[in-house]
């Protein structure tokens, strides 16, 4: 029982609502106006309301009506729209410039209302950032998006007046706009498209006035390089900005950046300086970008030129390079190349390196070297460039056009008839680049030179002697050469040698001097002739005989002075030689050359008498001698028994004959005389006398 009442329920309510479901489609068969755009007119007065036509069924319709506010509340009624198959409006008596406006639509039919969903107009706000940005901000008309919507807003600027044109478009709700143009008042307006309908949905128009006041993005320096000319090549990339329409090209100049030049066109990116003054130093610069609203790029990195400079050496040879290292390739530096060029030649690589300075040695020639660098990219070697050009003058001083040694002679005092130093003279070229003479001497023609002393070199001099302090020219001969030497050190030219005359002077017992010496050498023409000069006792020195230079040596001359019977036996001799005449070159001198002091010695010669009477005319007995130069005289005589009888010690007292007083007997007697001579010899000389009465 209680299944079946429960079917019977369930039955009954099944009826019961489809009898109302019969009731409320016949009572509601026309659906509200679904409102797809709303098209804002330019004033923002009015706005012109698309909607979907619903379906009409039964022949019940009797309006549209389409409502709107400001607020989403009360809302004003618009007037009655009709027939059914208008599908717009225009809502009039709006503000929409002020505010968006809510409207909905609603169907009258005989059988009742219908009301649709409240859609907005798309209300556009305009603000002006004062950065040169103008910022759009709308809302969305409904949320879901309208049947028909894409997505997609499309913003339109009005610019020049009337004249509107698409910006952009976006799905956003706002947008930037960055203003390009300089000054100008700009209105925009959103539109969306309702690809359903066929119908587009229009913002109101707001907007104001804006000026460009974006910078342009700044240029990118590619090199700055020094022409051959010493100006210098500055090139740049061109700036992303795309209203550039010129650089501004600055040099660092008093401590500040100054403009020197303006470039334009925004793909003018080079700039060929003549105003610089590359070989004073390192020149630093910069572009800007300007626009046509005169904004200003910031400068960019800069870049400076390669400044080469050169710290010669001419003592060492060498020419040390230097430069500053070059900042800002677009890659890395990957080597600096080192250019020469030799007397005026073409430039061609000397060499290359990493770091900023190179030397160059083996400068020994007089030339005219010429250097520039050149930095290459290392990621893309066409990339260089290049430093100022300089030059050098190789300064090696020049050779004397001649040097000649005049004589190698010795100083002699003639008073004291010794030799006491030996002497150098020389002659140079006055135009030469010498600093220092250097003496050097040999003990021989073939000897080891040895450095004995050096003399200033004097401006305008031509000139010079040369004392040597440690020769002794009683010793032997000895060979003199002069080197001339530059301010390097550097010897640069030297004399013939000069060898000094070295005389030697012997004397024998048959009163005969012999005299020997070797040839002066070495005279460009040789020797004229050879005078011998000879003094007695260091007296006055004459010349007593002359020999021809061209004679083969050595030397030698034999001197009988056995005629000489007077003074000490001492005899001095030199020798004076005079040059042969110079021809080629022909020097404006004919010079001599002296030795040194030689002496001789003649033995002292006693000559004594066998007899003498103390009665008759010898009454003296004493020796008569010739050279009495004598010292440590004893003269003694003895009787036959060898008792010392007599003995004196002056070499100007004899014997009388007598002994303590007395005469002596006639008979023979013994005598002996003991003396040293002049050059030092010992004599102890012994014989017998008669004494006669």
């Amino acid at each position: 029982m209680l299944s079946k009442t429960i079917h019977i329920r369930i039955a009954l309510f099944c009826l019961i609502g489809l009898i109302a479901s019969l009731t409320s489609s016949a009572q509601s068969s026309i659906g509200p106006p679904r409102i797809q755009c709303i098209a804002v007119d330019s004033t923002g007065a009015s706005a012109t309301v698309t909607w979907a036509i619903p379906s009409d069924t039964n022949n019940t319709f009797i309006s549209y009506e389409i409502n709107s506010s400001t607020t989403g509340a009360g809302y004003t009624v618009g007037p009655p729209v009709a027939p059914d198959n208008v599908s717009s409006t225009v809502v009039t008596g709006i503000n929409a410039n002020a505010s968006l406006i809510y409207f909905f639509g609603k169907t009258t039919t005989t059988q009742g209302d219908s009301t649709g969903d409240t859609v907005k107009s798309i209300y556009l706000s305009v603000t002006n950032s004062g950065t040169g940005v103008a910022i759009l901000q709308w809302n969305a008309m409904h949320a879901p998006a309208l049947a028909g919507f894409n997505g997609w807003y499309k913003i339109y600027r009005e610019y020049p007046q009337y004249v509107w044109k698409l910006l952009d478009s976006t799905k956003a709700l706002t947008y930037n706009d960055t203003i390009t143009i300089c000054s100008a008042t700009l209105e925009y307006k959103i539109v969306t498209d309702n690809f359903v309908a066929g119908c587009q949905s229009v913002s109101n128009i707001a907007g104001g006035p804006f000026k460009n006041i974006t910078v342009p993005n700044s240029p990118v320096m590619d090199t700055v390089s020094v022409t051959p000319g010493n100006n210098v090549e500055i090139s740049w990339y061109p700036s992303t900005s795309s209203d550039v329409v010129g650089y501004y090209v600055y040099e660092w100049l008093n401590n500040s950046w100054q403009i020197i030049d303006t470039v334009k066109g925004i793909n003018s990116i080079y700039f060929n300086y003549i105003g610089s003054t590359p070989n004073n130093g390192s020149e630093k610069f910069c572009v800007a970008a300007f626009d046509s609203c005169t904004n200003l790029s910031p400068l960019s990195p800069p870049q400076n030129t390669i400044f080469l400079q050169n710290f010669p050496d001419k003592c060492a040879q060498t020419d040390s390079l230097s430069w500053n290292a070059f900042i800002d390739l677009l890659g890395s530096i990957g080597k600096y190349n080192v250019y020469e060029s030799v007397n005026g030649k073409p430039f061609t690589v000397l060499g290359s390196t990493n770091n900023t300075g190179y030397t160059q040695t083996g400068l020994n020639k007089i030339e005219t070297l010429c250097y520039y660098i050149q930095v290459v990219d290392k990621s893309n070697p066409s990339i260089t460039a290049a430093s100022n050009i300089i030059c050098y003058q190789t300064t090696l001083p020049p050779p004397p056009k001649f040097s000649y040694l005049q004589s190698a002679t010795v100083i002699n005092n003639y008073g004291s008839c010794t030799a006491t130093q030996n002497q150098v003279n020389w002659y140079v070229d006055t135009g030469a680049g010498i600093e220092t003479f250097e003496i050097y001497r040999a003990d021989s023609a073939k000897g080891a030179n040895a450095s004995v002393g050096t003399v200033n070199a004097a401006s305008g001099k031509v000139f010079y002697s040369f004392v040597d302090p440690t020769a002794n020219p009683n010793m032997e001969s000895y060979v003199y050469k002069v080197y001339s030497k530059d301010s390097c050190n550097f010897i640069t030219d030297s004399t013939n040698i000069g060898q000094t005359i070295f005389l030697t002077a012997v004397g024998n017992s048959t009163g005969q001097n012999v005299i020997n010496w070797n040839g002066y050498a070495n005279w460009q023409q040789g020797v004229a002739n050879y005078t011998i000069y000879r003094n007695e006792d260091c007296g006055a020195f004459t010349a007593i005989n002359t020999f021809t230079g061209s004679l083969a040596g050595p030397y030698s001359y034999t001197d009988d002075v056995s005629a000489i019977i007077t003074g000490q036996g001492v005899f001095g001799y030199y020798i004076k030689a005079i040059e042969n005449p110079s021809t080629s070159p022909a020097y404006p001198f004919v010079d001599t050359s002296i030795s040194n002091i030689a002496l001789a010695y003649q033995d002292p010669r006693l000559y004594i008498p066998n007899a003498f009477n103390p009665n008759g005319i010898n009454k003296i007995f004493m020796p008569v001698g010739v050279f009495e130069n004598i010292q440590n005289y004893d003269f003694t005589i003895y009787d036959r028994w060898g008792q010392m009888i007599f003995e004196t010690t002056n070499d100007t007292q004899g014997w009388n004959g007598t002994y303590d007083g007395h005469k002596v007997e006639e008979g023979v007697y013994i005598y002996r005389i003991q003396y040293t001579s002049s050059k030092g010899e010992y004599f102890n000389q012994r014989g017998w006398v008669m004494m006669l009465k």
